[in-house]
């Protein structure tokens, strides 16, 4: 689970680059792609209940890998701080694309991944 979360985190965090990215550059990604599923989950968690069976399992078992290891890089303040951004930012990529549709895309992501936080 751990490699596929490494995955996850780069392929939500990755920014396109022409040049090798920097050891901190890689970091920040690792970051950021942490700080991502953390806020995907609540997300998922608030928004995509009412049209898909979560499968709470592997949902929570994302968040307890993930939340020790953002604490662990940045500190736990800064990832608090990092992960209220996260939730104001992705609410505001809700309202605007609407919960069906952010949980459609979602739910496709996930599965095409492999990880199977939506049942059905």
């Amino acid at each position: 689970m751990k490699r596929t979360l490494v995955a996850l985190a780069l392929m939500l965090g990755t920014q396109t680059c022409l040049a090798a990215p920097s050891k901190e550059e890689e970091q920040a990604e690792m970051i950021q792609g942490l700080v991502r599923i953390v806020g995907a989950q609540a997300g998922i968690t608030l928004y995509c209940r009412k049209a898909y069976t979560i499968d709470d399992t592997v949902s929570e078992g994302l968040l307890r890998t993930v939340r020790p290891t953002l604490d662990k890089a940045i500190g736990h303040r800064q990832a608090q701080t990092a992960i209220k951004e996260e939730g104001q930012r992705l609410s505001k990529e809700i309202a605007e694309i609407g919960a069906e549709r952010w949980c459609a895309d979602q739910r496709e992501l996930l599965n095409t991944d492999g990880i199977r936080v939506f049942l059905d």
